[in-house]
């Protein structure tokens, strides 16, 4: 009867227990992949929560022309000014500002590379002088490496990322339920691992919806480039033609720019209360351009829906990115998710802090790894000492990569930065009293001979 009276008032476990085997070996993977890739996720994070304030980096850099809304007629004056001072583009977009922090930007692709514009409310241009804004988006992106392979490392880092959530959720069985749990007086390790545990926790809908969104982009011209082999006898065009739009034939015959707000405001009758989003010319001055006009759509997710003309003016396609399919929305709602373009300054100032927690469980993980290997006495001073420059020196390295963007590129003086950090270190942490102990220990030196 008690037996049956306890069994009745027993406690139902609401957390099933894990195995230790398997949480042991869910441990031991989260630490390689962490190691593995720990210092270049850390950079992608860092330089991902910079870029979602790029904006405000812009006009710090380049306050001139003001922000703001452009005037009927600086549109079609802007594109025909540019174009008139770069003949040889090959492509044209026109972004409208979305923001009061925004100015509309034009940027041309062609035989000289990329040049980018920024126009006034009137229409007036003048090339973009914000060196720091763009070299850290680059760095985000591409991490200044030769096309593709920068995108391609970024996206294997989006891979790494979400497998270290993942593993991190399944190595720690008790993770949801100390998810207040804080031991921030005891040991470095025990410290470490809380904020590291807790932050993840809190933000784990952010870190995997920004992780799922960077390795989709970073990958995306590796998974094109497989399918268009596989299945479309290496053509990438038919691959990316639901996402670039219908094309006109080449004909170079020379013809003059379509109106281009006349065809914005065509477009935004159709979906009321929608805005533009930018425009964009393939083949500018030629019979066989193209037209693109974004508009974004009231209350909706995806970026806006993309309309396309020839060089008559007529429409020759839509991109339904708002109106097409599940997977056409989810494209394009990626960007927006992936770098928080909606919901004004306050979404932007959240993913900051996002963004700067998940750059400390990317630091931090690695952290614990290392005080635990000197918890168990273990010698690992140059690998530490590597850790601590990279961890702090990358972060000062962009300072004064800003700083000195008046006078130099960037990207050489972050680069040059950080390498001067790492040997720095690397001196330093010879020069203790504990690493000359064991460099002349003759135990060492014994070992080492045999």
């Amino acid at each position: 009867m008690g037996e049956a009276v306890r069994g009745r008032h027993a406690r139902v476990a609401i957390w099933p227990k894990a195995q230790p085997r398997l949480t042991a070996a869910f441990l031991s993977g989260h630490s390689a992949v962490g190691l593995a890739f720990g210092a270049l996720i850390y950079l992608v994070c860092l330089t991902g929560t910079i870029s979602v304030l790029v904006d405000e980096m812009k006009l710090i850099e380049q306050p001139s022309p003001a922000a703001g809304l452009p005037r009927p007629g600086a549109l079609n004056h802007a594109v025909a000014s540019v174009l008139a001072g770069a003949p040889g583009a090959a492509t044209l977009y026109a972004t409208a500002p979305s923001t009061p922090r925004q100015r509309l930007t034009i940027t041309t692709h062609g035989a000289g590379g990329e040049r980018a514009f920024i126009a006034d409310a009137q229409g007036l241009v003048m090339p973009a002088r914000t060196p720091f804004a763009d070299f850290v988006t680059e760095l985000h992106m591409t991490l200044t490496a030769p096309a593709p392979w920068g995108s391609l490392l970024v996206g294997v880092a989006g891979v790494a990322l979400f497998s270290l959530l993942l593993s991190g959720i399944l190595s720690h069985p008790r993770v949801f339920r100390d998810a207040f749990r804080l031991r921030l007086g005891g040991s470095e390790r025990l410290r470490e691992a809380d904020l590291h545990n807790r932050l993840g926790v809190w933000g784990l809908p952010f870190h995997v919806i920004v992780t799922l969104t960077g390795a989709l982009f970073g990958l995306a011209g590796m998974v094109s480039f497989t399918i268009a082999a596989l299945g479309f006898h290496g053509d990438q065009a038919r691959v990316q033609a639901p996402i670039t739009g219908p094309m006109p034939a080449v004909d170079p015959r020379p013809a003059p720019a379509p109106d281009l707000e006349a065809l914005a405001a065509r477009a935004i009758r159709n979906v009321p209360g929608s805005r533009l989003a930018y425009v964009g010319l393939t083949r500018p001055g030629t019979a066989g351009s193209r037209a693109v006009v974004e508009i974004s759509a009231p209350g909706r997710l995806p970026r806006g829906e993309d309309i396309y003309f020839n060089a008559g003016g007529q429409e020759i396609g839509r991109g339904r990115f708002t109106t097409g399919s599940l997977g056409m929305q989810a494209y394009s709602a990626a960007a927006q998710l992936h770098f928080g373009f909606f919901g004004g300054l306050p979404v932007h100032l959240v993913y900051v802090a996002l963004g700067a927690a998940l750059t400390f469980i990317s630091a931090s993980g690695v952290t614990i790894w290392l005080a635990r290997r000197r918890d168990r006495s273990l010698p690992s001073d140059g690998l530490r000492a590597a850790w601590f420059a990279w961890t702090w020196g990358a972060p000062v390295s962009l300072v004064l990569a800003a700083l000195g963007s008046r006078v130099a590129a960037p990207a050489p003086i972050f680069w040059i930065a950080v390498g001067a950090f790492q040997i720095g270190a690397q001196l330093r942490a010879r020069s203790t009293p504990a690493a000359r102990a064991r460099r002349h220990d003759p135990r060492r030196t014994f070992q080492a001979s045999r």
